[in-house]
């Protein structure tokens, strides 16, 4: 088939490079000129594990480009997977979303599929053919289809999805989507054929459901520390029940990214909109909200003032294996280092680059390029993703390179019992001192 799939960031390049794989003629269409021109020389845009051997192999089946007209003409299958980022109280700015359709409206030259991966709000597929069809001499038929990738996996996300929702409005549509993803069918993937009201919610009331487990533990982790009990223990006590599953029972300094935070407030919103307040989610943003504060208290609780200490930050992107510091934890734990005149060092073996972008030139942030020069004569570490290289650390790294080896452990990455020789706090758990 040839599709055409409109924005290039982390969900529309991953899907083109993937529909590619399928072996589907695809034309990537993004307004970014100087992205566009890296992608056309055969260069992912974003790190993802295996998605430039993906686009390399799928290369003659990969087109892109930043006219819109080139791009939509000559297909009568449009992705829509452009970002919906979060706007005043919680509602989704759908600017992006709307600009892309008035360019189907402007440039489709036939009756059209349009397939929405963004995430939108509940109606707006109902919204998108009301408007196409009102400015357009053609013909729409607006299909549903949710992604649930998560950065760091989102290409085995998408080449195994543990389901695949489609919302639909005709046969016609379903048969098409059924057809373009054959490769799942083979392979028994569960697809879901549903109302595009149904599918849009599916989106937002998943991932919600996964932020609400998050903040849950983090607010029982609050409790063990007050009746001496392991919250590592505690979780995996409660997710060997098989009603709740172990996933996403980690306790840390709150979720971030581009997805939880943004869909959280989205769908309070939207609950409001309509007059149906979901308590659960209002208070599963404001425990997550207030999580980054736990670990500033005890860093503030262990030192008198952090004026002129020297603190070193492991990890400054919202999760391991990515370089996205969208909404991530650690900008308001430096934020709050730097407020109290600490130096910081800082390293994160990919996100270096954004988050010096985010903070600007600060003259008391020094960032380091691995994990023992960063340790280097600091007065603390505050631990802040849990990405395998830090996971692995040995306490001999703190006690060797550290002036004191005072480390804030805001992942959980090590058993307390292992850190004799040092002062170790982390999230749930009894201090060693």
């Amino acid at each position: 088939m040839n599709i055409t799939v409109i924005g290039q960031g982390y969900v529309g390049l991953v899907n083109s490079v993937i529909l590619a794989s399928f072996f589907h003629n695809v034309i990537g269409l993004d307004n970014d000129k100087n992205k566009v021109a890296t992608l056309k020389q055969g260069i992912a845009t974003i790190k993802e594990p295996n998605l430039q051997s993906l686009m390399s192999d799928a290369k003659d089946r990969l087109r892109f480009t930043t006219n819109a007209k080139d791009a939509i003409r000559p297909n009568k299958i449009v992705y829509v997977a452009v970002d919906t980022p979060e706007g005043k109280d919680g509602k989704p700015d759908m600017t992006n979303f709307n600009a892309c359709l008035d360019d189907i409206a402007k440039n489709a030259i036939q009756d059209t599929y349009v397939v929405i991966r963004s995430t939108v709000p509940v109606g707006t597929n109902a919204r998108a053919k009301k408007y196409l069809e009102e400015n357009s001499e053609h013909k729409f038929e607006v299909i549903s289809n949710p992604e649930f990738l998560s950065q760091g996996s989102a290409i085995d996300d998408m080449l195994n999805p543990s389901r695949v929702v489609i919302g639909v409005t005709s046969k016609a549509g379903e048969d098409l989507m059924l057809q373009m993803y054959t490769n799942y069918q083979k392979r028994k993937i569960p697809i879901l054929i549903t109302t595009p009201e149904s599918a849009e919610l599916i989106k937002y009331a998943s991932n919600n459901f996964l932020a609400m487990k998050i903040s849950y533990i983090n607010e029982i982790a609050r409790l063990c520390e007050m009746v001496d009990a392991d919250i590592e223990e505690v979780a995996i006590g409660i997710g060997l029940d098989p009603r709740i599953g172990r996933n996403y029972l980690k306790a840390g300094i709150g979720y971030g990214g581009s997805c939880f935070p943004k869909d959280t407030k989205a769908l309070s919103w939207l609950a409001m909109d309509r007059e149906v307040p979901l308590e659960l989610v209002r208070a599963t943003i404001k425990i997550n909200n207030e999580q980054p504060a736990i670990l500033m208290h005890k860093i503030n609780s262990h030192f008198r003032s952090l004026s002129n200490l020297t603190i070193a930050v492991l990890g400054v992107a919202f999760k391991a294996g990515t370089e996205d510091i969208r909404n991530s934890p650690a900008t308001a734990v430096v934020k709050y280092l730097l407020e109290k005149n600490a130096y910081v060092k800082v390293y994160d073996a990919m996100a270096i680059e954004n988050f010096q972008k985010e903070l600007q030139r600060h003259s008391r942030i020094e960032y380091s390029t691995s994990i023992l020069d960063t340790l280097k004569d600091a007065d603390a570490v505050v631990i802040l993703t849990d990405a395998k290289e830090l996971r692995e650390l040995d306490r001999s790294c703190f006690i060797d390179n550290m002036k004191k080896p005072v480390i804030f452990d805001g992942r959980n990455l090590y058993k307390p019992a292992n850190m004799a020789g040092t002062t170790y706090y982390s999230i749930g758990r009894r201090t060693i001192k």
